[in-house]
Protein backbone atom coordinates (compact mmCIF):
# COMPACT_ATOMS: atom_id res chain seq x y z
CA UNK A 1 0.00 0.00 0.00
CA UNK A 2 1.33 3.42 -0.99
CA UNK A 3 1.92 6.31 1.40
CA UNK A 4 -1.09 8.11 -0.06
CA UNK A 5 -3.31 5.09 0.56
CA UNK A 6 -2.15 4.94 4.18
CA UNK A 7 -3.05 8.63 4.56
CA UNK A 8 -6.52 7.95 3.14
CA UNK A 9 -6.96 5.00 5.49
CA UNK A 10 -6.20 7.12 8.57
CA UNK A 11 -8.35 10.01 7.34
CA UNK A 12 -11.30 7.65 6.80
CA UNK A 13 -11.67 7.14 10.57
CA UNK A 14 -13.91 9.80 12.14
CA UNK A 15 -12.65 11.77 15.13
CA UNK A 16 -13.88 10.19 18.35
CA UNK A 17 -14.39 6.73 16.84
CA UNK A 18 -13.85 3.78 19.17
CA UNK A 19 -10.94 1.46 18.40
CA UNK A 20 -8.99 -1.49 19.73
CA UNK A 21 -5.21 -1.67 19.68
CA UNK A 22 -2.77 -4.40 20.65
CA UNK A 23 0.20 -3.18 22.70
CA UNK A 24 3.28 -5.11 23.79
CA UNK A 25 4.83 -4.71 27.23
CA UNK A 26 8.55 -4.91 28.02
CA UNK A 27 8.25 -8.63 28.83
CA UNK A 28 6.93 -9.30 25.32
CA UNK A 29 3.33 -9.97 26.35
CA UNK A 30 0.61 -8.60 24.10
CA UNK A 31 -2.64 -7.16 25.39
CA UNK A 32 -5.70 -5.75 23.69
CA UNK A 33 -6.92 -2.30 24.78
CA UNK A 34 -10.05 -0.27 24.12
CA UNK A 35 -9.46 3.36 23.19
CA UNK A 36 -10.76 6.35 21.25
CA UNK A 37 -9.26 7.58 17.97
CA UNK A 38 -8.42 11.30 17.81
CA UNK A 39 -7.45 13.05 14.61
CA UNK A 40 -4.06 14.64 14.00
CA UNK A 41 -2.06 15.31 10.83
CA UNK A 42 -2.21 11.98 8.97
CA UNK A 43 -0.58 9.52 9.07
CA UNK A 44 -0.23 10.59 12.72
CA UNK A 45 -3.12 10.24 15.16
CA UNK A 46 -3.80 9.98 18.88
CA UNK A 47 -5.32 7.20 20.96
CA UNK A 48 -7.08 8.13 24.21
CA UNK A 49 -7.35 5.39 26.83
CA UNK A 50 -9.51 5.21 29.96
CA UNK A 51 -7.67 6.66 32.94
CA UNK A 52 -5.56 4.01 34.62
CA UNK A 53 -5.84 1.45 31.81
CA UNK A 54 -2.54 2.13 30.08
CA UNK A 55 0.43 0.55 31.91
CA UNK A 56 3.81 2.22 32.22
CA UNK A 57 5.83 -0.66 30.75
CA UNK A 58 4.68 -0.37 27.12
CA UNK A 59 7.40 -1.29 24.61
CA UNK A 60 7.27 1.72 22.32
CA UNK A 61 9.50 0.05 19.72
CA UNK A 62 6.87 -2.55 18.79
CA UNK A 63 4.34 -2.01 16.03
CA UNK A 64 0.72 -1.89 17.13
CA UNK A 65 -2.17 -3.37 15.10
CA UNK A 66 -5.25 -1.14 15.28
CA UNK A 67 -8.86 -1.98 14.44
CA UNK A 68 -11.49 0.73 14.01
CA UNK A 69 -14.27 1.76 11.61
CA UNK A 70 -14.50 4.33 8.86
CA UNK A 71 -17.35 6.74 8.16
CA UNK A 72 -19.21 3.99 6.28
CA UNK A 73 -18.94 1.65 9.31
CA UNK A 74 -16.48 -0.59 7.48
CA UNK A 75 -13.60 -2.16 9.40
CA UNK A 76 -10.24 -0.40 9.10
CA UNK A 77 -7.05 -2.23 10.10
CA UNK A 78 -3.42 -1.15 9.95
CA UNK A 79 -0.11 -1.31 11.80
CA UNK A 80 1.11 1.79 13.62
CA UNK A 81 4.23 2.85 15.49
CA UNK A 82 4.22 4.73 18.79
CA UNK A 83 5.73 8.20 18.38
CA UNK A 84 5.26 9.50 21.92
CA UNK A 85 3.38 9.09 25.15
CA UNK A 86 2.01 12.59 25.63
CA UNK A 87 0.09 11.89 28.84
CA UNK A 88 -0.37 8.82 31.06
CA UNK A 89 -3.52 7.96 29.05
CA UNK A 90 -2.61 9.37 25.60
CA UNK A 91 -0.42 7.86 22.89
CA UNK A 92 0.64 9.56 19.67
CA UNK A 93 1.10 7.09 16.81
CA UNK A 94 1.70 7.02 13.07
CA UNK A 95 0.20 4.50 10.65
CA UNK A 96 2.85 2.56 8.74
CA UNK A 97 1.18 -0.17 6.69
CA UNK A 98 -2.15 -1.86 6.18
CA UNK A 99 -2.79 -5.33 7.54
CA UNK A 100 -5.35 -7.83 6.35
CA UNK A 101 -8.04 -8.69 8.91
CA UNK A 102 -7.14 -12.39 8.61
CA UNK A 103 -3.58 -11.58 9.73
CA UNK A 104 -4.71 -9.90 12.95
CA UNK A 105 -4.77 -13.24 14.78
CA UNK A 106 -1.00 -13.31 14.55
CA UNK A 107 -0.97 -10.19 16.76
CA UNK A 108 -3.70 -10.91 19.26
CA UNK A 109 -5.89 -13.80 20.36
CA UNK A 110 -7.22 -14.96 23.72
CA UNK A 111 -7.51 -18.50 25.07
CA UNK A 112 -11.26 -19.02 25.43
CA UNK A 113 -13.06 -22.34 25.86
CA UNK A 114 -16.66 -22.26 24.68
CA UNK A 115 -19.11 -24.04 22.37
CA UNK A 116 -18.90 -23.64 18.60
CA UNK A 117 -21.14 -25.01 15.84
CA UNK A 118 -20.23 -25.07 12.15
CA UNK A 119 -22.46 -25.86 9.17
CA UNK A 120 -22.09 -26.20 5.43
CA UNK A 121 -24.93 -25.57 2.97
CA UNK A 122 -24.75 -26.54 -0.69
CA UNK A 123 -26.71 -24.75 -3.38
CA UNK A 124 -28.69 -27.32 -5.35
CA UNK A 125 -31.49 -26.43 -7.78
CA UNK A 126 -31.29 -22.86 -6.60
CA UNK A 127 -31.95 -23.85 -2.99
CA UNK A 128 -29.62 -24.08 -0.03
CA UNK A 129 -29.44 -27.53 1.51
CA UNK A 130 -27.73 -28.43 4.77
CA UNK A 131 -24.96 -30.90 3.94
CA UNK A 132 -23.45 -31.30 7.40
CA UNK A 133 -23.07 -29.66 10.78
CA UNK A 134 -20.73 -30.28 13.69
CA UNK A 135 -20.22 -29.10 17.26
CA UNK A 136 -16.85 -28.42 18.84
CA UNK A 137 -14.95 -26.45 21.48
CA UNK A 138 -12.93 -23.31 20.89
CA UNK A 139 -9.24 -23.07 21.82
CA UNK A 140 -8.66 -19.38 21.18
CA UNK A 141 -10.61 -16.50 19.72
CA UNK A 142 -9.95 -13.14 18.09
CA UNK A 143 -11.98 -10.52 16.24
CA UNK A 144 -10.96 -12.08 12.93
CA UNK A 145 -11.05 -15.82 13.53
CA UNK A 146 -11.22 -18.83 15.82
CA UNK A 147 -9.28 -22.02 16.53
CA UNK A 148 -11.32 -25.01 17.68
CA UNK A 149 -11.37 -28.76 18.27
CA UNK A 150 -13.86 -30.97 16.39
CA UNK A 151 -14.55 -34.73 16.48
CA UNK A 152 -14.20 -35.03 12.69
CA UNK A 153 -12.58 -33.25 9.77
CA UNK A 154 -14.70 -30.56 8.12
CA UNK A 155 -15.45 -31.91 4.66
CA UNK A 156 -15.69 -28.50 3.00
CA UNK A 157 -13.53 -25.42 3.42
CA UNK A 158 -15.96 -22.62 2.48
CA UNK A 159 -18.36 -21.00 2.93
CA UNK A 160 -18.83 -22.25 6.49
CA UNK A 161 -21.54 -20.90 8.78
CA UNK A 162 -20.10 -20.42 12.27
CA UNK A 163 -22.05 -20.04 15.50
CA UNK A 164 -20.26 -19.11 18.73
CA UNK A 165 -21.67 -19.19 22.24
CA UNK A 166 -20.00 -16.25 23.95
CA UNK A 167 -19.84 -16.28 27.73
CA UNK A 168 -19.20 -12.82 29.16
CA UNK A 169 -21.43 -11.14 28.27
CA UNK A 170 -23.40 -14.24 27.31
CA UNK A 171 -24.83 -14.29 23.80
CA UNK A 172 -24.75 -16.39 20.64
CA UNK A 173 -23.35 -14.83 17.48
CA UNK A 174 -23.21 -16.06 13.91
CA UNK A 175 -20.95 -15.32 10.96
CA UNK A 176 -19.59 -16.88 7.77
CA UNK A 177 -15.99 -17.89 7.25
CA UNK A 178 -13.55 -20.30 5.67
CA UNK A 179 -11.08 -22.87 6.93
CA UNK A 180 -7.48 -21.66 7.03
CA UNK A 181 -5.92 -24.94 8.14
CA UNK A 182 -6.83 -28.20 9.83
CA UNK A 183 -4.73 -30.83 11.61
CA UNK A 184 -5.56 -34.26 12.96
CA UNK A 185 -4.42 -34.53 16.59
CA UNK A 186 -5.71 -38.05 17.19
CA UNK A 187 -8.45 -40.37 15.91
CA UNK A 188 -11.43 -38.25 16.99
CA UNK A 189 -9.74 -34.88 17.47
CA UNK A 190 -9.24 -32.33 14.69
CA UNK A 191 -7.76 -28.88 15.31
CA UNK A 192 -9.23 -26.41 12.81
CA UNK A 193 -8.75 -22.67 12.36
CA UNK A 194 -11.30 -20.40 10.69
CA UNK A 195 -11.15 -16.85 9.37
CA UNK A 196 -14.33 -14.76 9.59
CA UNK A 197 -15.26 -13.50 6.10
CA UNK A 198 -18.68 -11.98 6.77
CA UNK A 199 -19.29 -10.74 10.32
CA UNK A 200 -21.38 -7.84 11.60
CA UNK A 201 -19.92 -4.97 13.58
CA UNK A 202 -22.09 -5.98 16.53
CA UNK A 203 -20.74 -9.54 16.47
CA UNK A 204 -17.16 -8.32 16.20
CA UNK A 205 -17.74 -5.98 19.16
CA UNK A 206 -19.23 -8.84 21.18
CA UNK A 207 -16.12 -10.94 20.53
CA UNK A 208 -13.91 -8.04 21.61
CA UNK A 209 -15.88 -7.65 24.85
CA UNK A 210 -15.47 -11.36 25.60
CA UNK A 211 -11.74 -11.15 24.85
CA UNK A 212 -11.39 -8.18 27.22
CA UNK A 213 -13.34 -10.00 29.93
CA UNK A 214 -11.28 -13.19 29.63
CA UNK A 215 -8.05 -11.23 29.47
CA UNK A 216 -8.92 -9.47 32.74
CA UNK A 217 -9.85 -12.79 34.37
CA UNK A 218 -6.53 -14.36 33.35
CA UNK A 219 -4.62 -11.35 34.67
CA UNK A 220 -6.43 -11.58 38.02
CA UNK A 221 -5.50 -15.27 38.24
CA UNK A 222 -1.84 -14.46 37.57
CA UNK A 223 -1.83 -11.81 40.30
CA UNK A 224 -3.46 -14.17 42.81
CA UNK A 225 -1.01 -16.97 41.92
CA UNK A 226 1.95 -14.62 42.35
CA UNK A 227 0.89 -13.65 45.88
Amino acid sequence: MSAQEILSLVKSIPDGQTATVTLTDLSGQRRLYECVFKESIAPAFFLIFPTGDLPKDIDQTKQCPLVSRDRNDKTVTFLAEIEARNKPHVLELAARKSVRPEDLREYFRVDIRTHISVRYYSGQSGKEQLEWEMDGETVDLSQSGVLAFFPEECRNTQPIEIELMLLNPGQTIGCTGHIVRTKRIRKDRWLTSFHFDVISSAARDAIAMNCFSEQRRQLREKVQTAR
